[in-house]
């Protein structure tokens, strides 16, 4: 599954809001709500996963900064 597959296993549930609000959804809609919801979920860990990239990247580079002298 690898270690995105396990982050989303860990925070791809949906809230209970948005439980709330796909429960009082018209039956028709449905699917495209919890779709629009999944991408939406996917979006944000991906934005995560970029943001640590950046952040370790940085870090890497500070420290070739520094032994270059």
């Amino acid at each position: 599954m690898g270690i995105v597959g396990n982050a989303q296993g860990g925070i791809g549930g949906l809230s209970s809001a948005q439980q709330s609000m796909l429960a009082n959804a018209p039956a028709e809609m449905k699917p495209f709500l919890e779709a629009q919801m999944k991408m939406q979920k996917e979006q944000e860990l991906l934005q995560l996963i970029t943001q640590m990239m950046k952040q370790m990247h940085e870090m890497a580079m500070s420290v070739i900064k520094n032994i270059g002298g």
